[in-house]
């Protein structure tokens, strides 16, 4: 009799286990369902964009970094004649960290870095007149970071140089 009841209670438990470690283990195996994608704007700069899997039920956080961007640019004037700008480069960026709730362990990110401000004509052209157009923007060594929790990298995805 005791080890019908013994048989009652532990047969159901043992059954139990198994679905317990396969919900921890998926939240043990991160990866991206598909390769990141990035668009690329002289206006508004590098958007990098995906879907993860794999990651729980924590919030989590994307962000670009580079090493570099470079805008290069010239100066026209209103008769249309062109003078080479001065290229402008921004060390060690680090994009706007955007948060993600999970939805059963998978989020759908979106991350950018803006583009460098627009050079002033008044001191990057022969003078005001002129208006300066932004011709390309590189980027140096891009990262994607997703991370869970925020402030800890749980999956990174390196693009390298984005250039024109």
């Amino acid at each position: 009799m005791l080890r019908r009841i013994l048989f009652i209670i532990i047969a159901p438990a043992m059954l139990l286990v198994p679905i317990l470690f396969a919900t921890a283990a998926q939240a043990q195996n991160p990866m991206f369902v598909r390769t990141p994608t990035c668009t690329k704007s002289l206006t508004s700069g590098l958007t990098c964009s995906g879907k993860a899997a794999g990651l729980g039920n924590s919030p989590s956080a994307a962000f670009l970094t580079a090493d570099s961007v470079t805008a290069t640019f010239v100066c026209q004037n209103k008769g249309g004649n062109v003078a080479p700008g001065q290229p402008v480069v921004e060390n060690n960026v680090t994009g706007p960290v955007t948060n993600i709730p999970a939805s059963n362990g998978n989020i759908t990110f979106t991350a950018g870095i803006p583009a460098p401000p627009t050079p002033s004509s008044a001191s990057d052209c022969p003078n005001g007149n002129w208006k300066v157009i932004i011709q390309s923007l590189t980027y140096t060594n891009v990262v994607l970071h997703i991370q869970q929790p925020p402030g800890t990298d749980l999956l990174t995805f390196s693009f390298g140089t984005i250039d024109p």
